[in-house]
């Protein structure tokens, strides 16, 4: 009896080694987010409201969900990851998606590849609704609005009709679509 009680013992420590992260989570987002991957990454932008995270994984960005729990970070890529990348013949790269997270909502999100300083986004969408949000590092994820709330994550592409990215001055930097 006592043996087995040893070697379940051992066991246990064993297993608690091994997923102890998983289990405590982790100090930061970019730890946790890290976790997942061998390579290096890169945060680049978090929706805390909504608990979502876009980063670069070498050229690759990525739009995924994550927790938030006492005091603590948990990730994990799932179904609820996407990763994405652009590149244009013509003008600067313009990456623009739109996504549904499961019991958060449907999503904006987008990447202009470039070294000017971006300062805000303009959304226009197709019913005539306008968003205007801040860019971080060149990034914007926005929560769509209560008027797309339903609508299927294979429509929400044909939502809007272009995305506009703006430096300090209102001067237009790139539009996604011409």
């Amino acid at each position: 009896m006592k043996k087995i009680l040893f070697v379940s013992g051992i066991a246990l420590a064993i297993v608690l080694l091994f997923f102890w992260n998983d289990i405590r989570g982790y100090s930061t987002l970019d730890k946790a987010v890290q976790s997942q991957w061998k390579t290096p990454i890169e945060v680049v932008n978090n929706d805390e409201a909504n608990k979502l995270v876009l980063y670069l994984d070498q050229t690759q960005y990525v739009f995924g969900v994550y927790r938030f729990t006492n005091g603590r970070y948990y990730y994990k890529n799932d179904s609820q990851s996407s990763g994405w990348t652009a590149s244009s013949d013509n003008g600067l790269a313009f990456l623009v998606r739109a996504e549904s997270k499961k019991d958060r909502g449907n999503f904006i999100w987008g990447v202009l590849y470039t070294e000017l300083p971006i300062e805000k986004f303009l959304i226009e969408y197709e019913n005539g609704e306008n968003q205007e949000v801040e860019s971080v590092n060149n990034t914007f994820i926005m929560k769509m609005p209560k008027t797309y709330e339903d609508v299927q994550e294979v429509n929400l592409m044909t939502t809007f009709k272009n995305v506009k990215a703006f430096d300090r001055d209102n001067r237009l930097i790139e539009s996604w679509r011409n």
